[in-house]
């Protein structure tokens, strides 16, 4: 019980940042078949910037959307909207896109021609946008009916607390 104290008191005041992190509770979860996004206690008077990743212990589960001055909105790797460039952990360092699809497990869109992707590859973000570090987890491929899809590492249905990792980010840049 006094790690649920602690957490808490470190959660409710207002010094978050440990390191370059800040570790937010998430206030809403917006239950709708397609569109998957949180808000979160913490905005831009806590140094938080649209475009920002958020995470879930060391798995991305999205990025920063929205700021307001005391909380943002994240969306997460389910959503329809979402898109980002990931590498596959294979021989070749296969490149391609992970997009939302309204489900628990994302598509991978965009693959190599002629590349057959496999079950149980590790995805990370590759950095080819230039907002993510490359290297980030996110997931396993799963191969469903011929379409590869991204089992989570993280399940966007059972999202307490994440982590907002701050960055060094233009305005600009969005």
């Amino acid at each position: 019980f006094n790690i649920n104290k602690d957490l808490r008191k470190t959660l409710d005041s207002a010094d978050k940042v440990v390191g370059k992190k800040i570790l937010s509770k998430v206030i809403l979860d917006k239950n709708s078949p397609y569109l998957k996004s949180i808000v979160i206690n913490h905005g831009s008077k806590h140094g938080i910037l649209k475009g920002m990743p958020a995470l879930d212990g060391n798995y991305l589960i999205g990025r920063v959307v929205e700021t307001n001055y005391l909380s943002s909105r994240i969306l997460l790797l389910n959503d329809l909207n979402s898109r980002i460039p990931v590498v596959l952990a294979d021989e070749i360092a296969a490149q391609s896109i992970i997009s939302g699809s309204g489900d628990l497990m994302p598509e991978l869109k965009y693959l190599p021609e002629s590349y057959i992707p496999r079950n149980g590859l590790n995805i990370f973000t590759s950095g080819k946008d230039g907002i993510f570090t490359p290297g980030i987890p996110i997931g396993v491929t799963k191969i469903d009916n011929n379409n590869a899809k991204v089992k989570l590492f993280s399940d966007p249905n059972q999202l307490s607390y994440i982590s907002i990792h701050l960055l060094d980010v233009g305005i600009n840049k969005f």
